[in-house]
Formats: C-alpha cells, sequence, structure tokens
C-alpha cells in the first residue's frame, strides 16, 4: 500500500453531501468554521466568489471548479463581491450538518448557478497530523482537474447523482466523495510539483511525499512499521548520509525522522485497537515493541490514555 492510502485509511474518512443549492443572483450565503471537517464545493454552473476567513483575498469560481477547506474555516460565498450574505442557518433552518442532499433555491432569480456542496470528515487524531500540513484553500481550477485522470469523470457523475432519485443514489454520493477527496489531494500534490518554488519553504507531508529520498523513507517506514528503524538505517536505504538525511527530512516533512516512526506507529496502533481483532500483545509487536508492556508505555506517553481504556471508549463510541 503506496503511503498516502496508508494514511487515509488509518485516518478512516468519512464523507457526505450537505446540500445541493440552485442559486440565481443576487445570492450570498455565509458559513461559520466548522473544525471537525474540511469542506468542499463543486461549482457545476455559473460563477461566483469564494471569501475564506483569514485570506485577503477573494477566490473567483467559475463552471467547473472544485474547492476544499481543510480546516473548515468560515467563508462566504456570493455572485458578486458586494453582495450580501446571509447566514448559512437562518437559510436552511437546521444548519448545514444534514447528511441528506437537498435542491435548495435561492436569490432573486437571476443568474442561474448551482453548487455540489458536502464534507470530509476523519474519525481520529492520526487526522490532525495529516490535515495541518494542507493550506486553508485548495482550489483546482476546471482546467487543472482535466489533468488529473477520473476528477472530471467523478465531479460530473456526483452532479448527476445529486439530483437523482433512483435507489441507492445517496450510498453512490458517499462513495464519490470518498473519491473527491482522494482526487483532490492528487490535485494539489500535482500543483504542488508543477510550482514547487511555492511549496518549497513550507514543510508538510505533501511536500515529504514528492521528495524522491524522502518519499521513499516514508514509503519504508509505511511497508514496515514493527522494524527496527534507525535513522542510519532509513538513510542507508535512500543512499544518503545520516546527517543529510536526518537534515532533509525535518525540513520537508516538519517532524524528526524517528519521530515520525515513533508517531505513526501509536497511529496504527491506535487503529489496530478500535478494530479489536488483536490482543495487546499482537498489537505491541505489529507496531515495533518487543512487549505489550513497552507498547502500553510508550502508548499512554502518546496518548494520555493506556491503551485498554483507549480501546473500550472507541468500542463504546461505534
Amino acid at each position: 500500500m503506496d503511503v498516502l492510502s496508508d494514511v487515509l485509511t488509518t485516518i478512516r474518512l468519512q464523507s457526505a453531501l450537505h446540500f445541493c443549492p440552485e442559486l440565481s443572483a443576487p445570492w450570498g450565503i455565509k458559513v461559520s468554521a466548522q473544525s471537525d471537517r474540511a469542506i468542499f464545493y463543486m461549482l457545476s454552473r455559473g460563477s461566483c466568489y469564494l471569501e475564506v476567513d483569514g485570506l485577503t483575498a477573494s477566490a473567483p469560481l467559475v463552471g467547473g471548479d472544485v474547492v476544499m477547506l481543510p480546516h473548515g474555516a468560515a467563508h462566504i460565498l456570493r455572485d458578486r463581491p458586494r453582495t450580501r450574505a446571509i447566514p448559512i442557518e437562518k437559510l436552511f433552518g437546521e444548519g448545514c450538518a444534514s447528511n441528506t442532499p437537498r435542491a435548495v433555491q435561492h436569490g432573486g432569480g437571476g443568474e442561474k448557478s448551482a453548487l455540489v456542496v458536502g464534507y470530509f470528515k476523519f474519525e481520529n487524531q492520526a487526522a490532525s497530523n495529516f490535515l495541518a500540513s494542507l493550506p486553508p484553500l485548495i482550489h483546482i481550477r476546471a482546467e487543472e482537474g482535466q489533468n488529473v485522470p477520473w476528477l472530471e469523470a467523478t465531479l460530473k457523475f456526483l452532479a448527476s447523482e445529486s439530483t437523482s432519485d433512483a435507489p441507492g443514489a445517496q450510498i453512490i454520493m458517499a462513495r464519490l466523495s470518498d473519491v473527491l477527496f482522494i482526487q483532490i489531494l492528487r490535485a494539489h500534490i500535482a500543483q504542488c510539483a508543477k510550482a514547487s518554488h511555492q511549496c518549497e519553504n513550507k514543510a508538510s507531508m505533501l511536500r515529504a511525499l514528492l521528495d524522491p529520498q524522502i518519499g521513499q523513507a516514508l514509503k519504508l517506514i509505511h511497508q514496515q512499521p514493527d522494524h527496527s528503524w534507525t535513522v542510519a538505517k532509513l538513510a542507508e536505504q535512500v543512499s544518503m548520509s545520516r546527517t543529510g538525511f536526518a537534515v532533509r527530512f525535518t525540513q520537508v516533512a516538519g517532524i524528526a525522522p524517528l519521530d515520525y516512526v515513533r508517531k505513526w506507529r501509536m497511529q496504527k496502533a491506535s487503529d489496530l485497537l478500535r478494530q479489536g481483532e488483536n490482543n495487546l500483545d499482537e498489537v505491541a509487536i505489529r507496531v515495533g515493541y518487543e512487549s505489550g508492556a513497552a507498547f502500553s508505555k510508550a502508548f499512554k506517553r502518546e496518548t494520555g490514555v493506556p491503551p485498554g481504556l483507549y480501546r473500550k471508549e472507541q468500542a463504546l463510541r461505534s
């Protein structure tokens, strides 16, 4: 399994549509911050402006554009920069957290726009380290999306299903939303690769994946979390000096190599504990610890709770 797939499997992505508004100018919608989810918009028709809290410039969107707010920042969508925006709670009554897509009409009857809107939610703490490296806004323009295999087809399929009354439409949309999240990340990685100078100064997991040698080291760590990795062993595997590797890894990933190994082991262990299929000693061995006792001590130091209690808490939530 590749590194991105491994991360997303451990994060345990959930996704759904909020609503599918049909908008006519003038229109404006204000959305409050939602820190527990990433929000995405696909503008299937028309044009509008997106203003994200903390960003100075608004982003003009046209039909076919896709945007994602990885941290759920507060934002405003409107047909023109000066159009008054109303809170989404006022527009939809129960807010924008409904799992059932709804065709909603809003606006003054002028030029038409249409949005497919949804969210991506994550089940565990593993998401925080991954999402923290993403920018507040990812904007995939229509012409850029065409360069990512199946992104355009996924968006068209999603837009079609969002207005369908056919049996199974909701589950199809949920699965397509999962695919869409990965496609957006792929498109963002492609953007960074194309304009590497813009991503060069910011350490992140995505930047690390783009680095040939550090990306290979990450692949080794993810393929063998139970291996007794040292900085020297990882450096040797990617043909770098020990010091050069340690410095480069920290520069591009934003974390020291062995700190990443430790954190990833704990994230994999958390996932195994949640699944409940292995006893404590088996989990310990699978993430590189010689005994359940050593693993328990490390897990509590990292997460603040012993693994047995963590497993019970997760079972109660499910």
